[in-house]
């Protein structure tokens, strides 16, 4: 299935959180909600909760990299 707001391709499972990593995903959910009117579902908030994790990574293994260039 194609989502309406993106070209990507859904993938839909069954998943089970712990208690607190669920109760993490509604607490930043309403954060966003609260910062920008916007209002998001979870596989909304989940997906912007990975892709800021997916850019943290990118920018600490850039970060990594020019400090090693820099050494040598």
């Amino acid at each position: 299935m194609i989502h309406p707001n993106s070209s990507e391709q859904l993938v839909f499972r069954q998943v089970a959180f712990p208690v607190s990593a669920f109760d993490y995903l509604k607490d930043f959910q309403r954060d966003i909600e609260r910062q920008t009117g916007q209002r998001l579902n979870n596989n909304q908030v989940l997906a912007r909760i990975l892709a800021e994790h997916r850019q943290s990574n990118v920018d600490s293994e850039e970060h990594v990299s020019t400090r090693s260039q820099v050494r040598t």
